[in-house]
């Protein structure tokens, strides 16, 4: 077992990603041991039951027996896609790099009444805007897609492990149905 073992278990068990830009340093070293040594890695959490998985600039878990039942995933699945749907519609731009502030996206909800319908599906049981965007800032960073890069005004960067969340939504195919009678994709 090698010196991180324990630390990379402890992040990516619970659902957080490393990834490649993080600004922390103990996360960034944790990075770029996995990324130095990912075949020692993986061989060894292959061992436990869990594929250490290699995305565009991060790394994460995926199980081989998942203990979440199906409508679990589906509905975890489907918040994410609301949320992506939310920071799309907040700045198209929103992606690894991005920088935010909470005020800016609390501020943006006020103004546009999109967004605000947008953000109260996100969340229902928050009831004002605030809890909404506390909400999504605790949601991104506690995943590692976005993480604190100034304390002092509340700043986040998106890291590159938002990827992740992009292509989950690139693997959805919508089919309708086409003139002829068959099947086509749609999207």
């Amino acid at each position: 077992m090698r010196a991180n073992t324990q630390k990379i278990y402890e992040r990516l068990n619970r659902g957080a990603f490393l990834a490649a830009d993080t600004s922390d340093p103990a996360l960034r070293r944790l990075y770029e041991d996995v990324d130095e040594n990912f075949e020692d890695y993986a061989g060894y959490f292959s061992e436990l039951g869990l594929t250490l998985e290699a995305g565009d600039g991060y790394y994460c878990f995926s199980r081989k027996e998942s203990r979440l039942t199906l409508e679990q995933k589906l509905e975890a699945f489907a918040l994410w896609i609301d949320i992506l749907d939310f920071v799309k519609a907040f700045d198209n731009n929103f992606g690894p790099g991005y920088q935010f502030r909470a005020s800016q996206v609390l501020e943006r909800i006020n103004l546009d009444i999109d967004l605000r319908e947008r953000a109260k599906k996100l969340f229902r049981a928050k009831n004002s805007n605030q809890e909404i965007v506390e909400e999504l800032v605790r949601r991104l960073t506690a995943s590692g897609f976005a993480e604190t890069v100034n304390e002092e005004d509340g700043t986040f960067k998106v890291t590159s492990a938002f990827n992740y969340a992009l292509s989950l939504v690139d693997l959805i195919r919508i089919y309708s149905e086409a003139p002829s009678g068959e099947d086509a994709p749609a999207a």
